[in-house]
């Protein structure tokens, strides 16, 4: 029974597309922001959210980067549904990793078929990285779901990344990242070179579980590592 997480802080649009979406094989849960949605997935971890951008507390964007960032949830789909309607708003929309992007007011038979498609499309996802192993297509998975999956398993070796002309290796430890760097270019820290590659839209990655020189005092999680990363991609966006 797919359980559904509508997250918006407009009491009428959320009481309409909750009534809308509701089938007796389905539940749906609500939050008015970010932040009451993060407490939600605590109790009850969704099959998919739905949620607007501007929002008090946490926006959308916010949101979507920390479920990316951390493993139990870097699987979740989501759509966002919302009245920002801009090339560049629906380009960070599916950069920060949604898997839809539907613009208020919306057709209400239209956002039920696209719930549907992306429920469907996220089982298959699910499904295909779990026969792909420790290799896939980044246009699918995004580089934070590797790298979150990796954190999760507490696995050890090389993570390579190529978006042709471009490639990068980071060595894993244990599930964090150590080091991170991209052929022919300056090296940089950790979070300014993940920073990059988040934002790298199609390519493929495969990891290679082998033994790593031992690296020296203490590292962030990756989870922390992408959640700054993030943060780095927000300041140079428009809130």
């Amino acid at each position: 029974m797919p359980n559904i997480l509508l997250v918006d802080d407009d009491l009428k649009a959320r009481a309409v597309v909750a009534k809308v979406l509701s089938r007796p094989q389905r539940t749906i849960d609500v939050a008015t922001h970010g932040e009451e949605a993060m407490a939600c997935i605590a109790e009850r971890m969704p099959d998919l959210i739905i949620t607007d951008v501007v929002m008090p507390r946490m926006n959308g964007w916010a949101l979507v980067r920390r479920l990316r960032a951390t493993p139990e949830t870097a699987f979740i789909p989501v759509i966002f549904m919302t009245g920002l309607d801009t090339p560049q708003d629906r380009i960070r929309g599916f950069r920060i990793g949604a898997d839809d992007y539907v613009t208020k007011p919306v057709s209400l038979d239209e956002l039920e078929l696209r719930v549907e498609n992306v429920l469907h499309r996220a089982r298959g996802a699910r499904d295909a990285f779990r026969k792909a192993g420790l290799s896939g297509d980044l246009s699918q998975f995004g580089v934070a779901t590797p790298l979150s999956i990796l954190e999760l398993e507490r696995k050890t070796g090389v993570l390579t990344l190529e978006q042709p002309p471009e490639r990068a290796e980071l060595v894993i430890e244990l599930g964090r990242i150590t080091r991170a760097a991209i052929k022919d270019k300056p090296e940089r820290n950790i979070v300014d070179t993940v920073c990059e590659l988040i934002a790298w839209t199609s390519g493929r990655f495969s990891f290679a579980e082998q033994p790593v020189e031992a690296s020296e005092g203490s590292h962030a999680t990756t989870a922390t590592i992408l959640l700054e990363a993030a943060h780095k991609m927000d300041e140079h966006q428009p809130a």
